[in-house]
C-alpha cells in the first residue's frame, strides 16, 4: 500500500471478495516515516498495516541494479522485485496465499509492460502467486484464479497511463483520501539523483546523509566538505536533527534566517567563511553585514561568530549539486 489510488483500489477489489487482507507499506531510506495517508486509508478500508524501513541493503541495489536505471537513478524493475521479495518472506510469515499490488499493465514505462511484470514475477520467485486485480483480465491466472478460490469476472482489466476510468472507480469505491499522482518517486528527480550519485561517490555516513538528500540546497566545496542550507524552519529543524556529531552548524547571529551544516571533519578557516558566507547568501540580508554564528552540534550554540563577506555567484553554481 503506497499511499496512492491504485494499491488502494486493488484492496478494495479483493476485501470485496470475502478475502482476508494485511497490507505492507515500504518506507525507502530518505524517508523517516510513513505518510500519513497511508495509514488513514489503511484505517478506511481496515487492513492491518505492516511497515518495511528500508536501509543499506536497498542502497546497494540503487547503486548497482540489475535491469539498469531509468532517465535518473530509478532502478524501477529491481525495486518492485525487491519489495516482492520482502512482501513474499510476509507472505510466508502470516501464511497467505498469495500477493497482490495495485500495478496497471502499461502505465508505467520502467515497470508495468508486459514483459517487465514477467521479469519482476521471476525475480521475485512468486509465479503463480502475484496478482494485479487491476488489470487481472489482461494477463495469466494466478494459482487461487485457477483453483476456484478467486472470481475472475470481478477483477478488472485496465490498461495504459489514462487515469479517468480508475479516478471514476476510486469515487465509486469512495476511496478518496489517497496521494495525488505526480508527484512520483525521488529516485526518478533529476535533481535528487544528483545529490545521490554525489554521495555515493565521496561516501556517506549513515542514513542520516540520505535522509537529508531531499532536504534544503547542498553545496560540494571538496571530496572532504559539503554544505547543506535549509530553505525554511521546517528543513531547519530536519537538518538539526539529522546531522552527525561531528558536523558544524552556522545561522545568522540574533537574526531569522537559514540553519546550515558542515559536514565533513576538522574544517579549515576559508571552509568555515564559505559555509557562513552561504547561510548570508540565502538570508533576507544578503546585501547587508551580518554575523554568523557557528558551532559543533556536541557543543554549546553561537559559541563562535564572525562576519563573512559575499561570496561569489559563479561560485555558488559551481559548487551546487
Amino acid at each position: 500500500m503506497s499511499g496512492g489510488l491504485d494499491s488502494a483500489l486493488a484492496v478494495k477489489i479483493i476485501k470485496d471478495l470475502n478475502v482476508d487482507v494485511f497490507g505492507i507499506h515500504f518506507v525507502l531510506p530518505w524517508h523517516t516515516k510513513p505518510n500519513p495517508s497511508v495509514v488513514t486509508i489503511a484505517n478506511q478500508l481496515q487492513v492491518p498495516l505492516e511497515i518495511f524501513y528500508f536501509g543499506e541493503e536497498f542502497l546497494s541495489l540503487v547503486k548497482a541494479p540489475k535491469y539498469g536505471h531509468g532517465k535518473a537513478m530509478n532502478p524501477c524493475t529491481d525495486c518492485h522485485a525487491y519489495q516482492l521479495k520482502k512482501a513474499k518472506e510476509y507472505m510466508i510469515k502470516i501464511g497467505a496465499e498469495f500477493i497482490f499490488t495495485g500495478e496497471v499493465l502499461g502505465q508505467r514505462p520502467m515497470s508495468q509492460h508486459r514483459h517487465q511484470l514477467h521479469s519482476i514475477e521471476h525475480e521475485s520467485g512468486l509465479e503463480g502467486q502475484l496478482l494485479r486485480p487491476l488489470s487481472a483480465r489482461l494477463l495469466d491466472p494466478i494459482i487461487v484464479e485457477q483453483k476456484g478460490k478467486l472470481n475472475r469476472e470481478k477483477l478488472f482489466s485496465f490498461s495504459g497511463r489514462s487515469r479517468s476510468e480508475l479516478l471514476k472507480l476510486g469515487r465509486e469505491f469512495g476511496v478518496i483520501d489517497f496521494i495525488p499522482t505526480g508527484g512520483g518517486c525521488l529516485l526518478a528527480d533529476q535533481n535528487f539523483s544528483k545529490r545521490l550519485k554525489d554521495l555515493f561517490k565521496y561516501g556517506y555516513r549513515n542514513l542520516n546523509d540520505i535522509v537529508l538528500l531531499s532536504v534544503g540546497r547542498h553545496f560540494r566545496f571538496s571530496a572532504d566538505f559539503k554544505v547543506i542550507v535549509g530553505r525554511d524552519d521546517g528543513e531547519n529543524t530536519k537538518i538539526f536533527e539529522h546531522a552527525d556529531q561531528d558536523d558544524v552548524f552556522f545561522q545568522l547571529k540574533d537574526l531569522f534566517g537559514p540553519l546550515a551544516v558542515l559536514q565533513g571533519k576538522d574544517p579549515g578557516q576559508e571552509i568555515i567563511y564559505q559555509a557562513a558566507s552561504l547561510v548570508k547568501r540565502f538570508s533576507k540580508f544578503r546585501a547587508t553585514d551580518v554575523d554568523v554564528c557557528y558551532w559543533p552540534k556536541k557543543g554549546e550554540q553561537g559559541t563562535q561568530w564572525i562576519r563573512p563577506l559575499s561570496i561569489d555567484e559563479k561560485l555558488i553554481e559551481k559548487i551546487k549539486i
